[in-house]
């Protein structure tokens, strides 16, 4: 699915004609989607079938909120210092996020995560999971988010065509979504074949 989503961005990026910053910018609003579909997975990890889950996944959940949340601002900081020359304001965010193309975007990645929630809540991984683990998913996606961030800035100042760049950009980042999701599967079923 992140496959579809990232492929719907570049295809929206291309047609729409955005410079590379702009889809850097959606690359940095795909973290607040993590962060929105990580909250209810770490609220109902290691919920028994039918019951509560547990009352110390909302302080794991609220914990997470403020520390990658605290992430995301800093990164965010440095995106729109960096590539859009701006401060990140409330304003800034508005006008940079606004417009039918980058929330078709930002639509398409929220669906996209939004399927994978769903498939983990009926596999039934979450009803076994342990919600500290959960919560720390998604802090090797953004270090590794930040360095093609990082690295992009260097292409875009070497690339004499900017679609060029945002190609390669849009390729590195699928390339990245690909390495994590097929980690995360095999970790699981390291996990199961140790219980048997």
């Amino acid at each position: 699915m992140q496959l579809g989503a990232n492929l719907f961005s570049l295809a929206l990026a291309l047609a729409l004609g955005w410079p590379a910053e702009r889809i850097l910018l959606l690359y940095w609003a795909e973290n607040v989607v993590v962060a929105f579909w990580q909250m209810p997975r770490i609220l109902l990890a290691g919920k028994p079938p039918g019951g509560l889950p547990p009352l110390s996944n909302l302080f794991t959940s609220l914990f997470f909120l403020f520390h990658y949340g605290l992430f995301t601002l800093v990164h965010g900081m440095f995106v729109f210092q960096l590539f859009l020359h701006q401060k990140l304001t409330p304003e800034t965010l508005a006008a940079n996020l606004g417009g039918v193309g980058m929330g078709l975007a930002v639509l398409g990645l929220l669906i996209s995560h939004g399927v994978d929630f769903f498939q983990d809540l009926g596999s039934g991984r979450l009803a076994t999971a342990d919600a500290a683990k959960v919560m720390g998913e998604p802090y090797r996606r953004i270090v590794v988010l930040h360095l093609v961030v990082l690295g992009s800035g260097f292409l875009l100042t070497v690339l004499p065509y900017p679609q060029l760049a945002l190609v390669l950009l849009a390729l590195v980042k699928t390339f990245m979504d690909l390495g994590l999701w097929q980690r995360r599967p095999q970790a699981a079923e390291e996990k199961n074949v140790a219980r048997i």
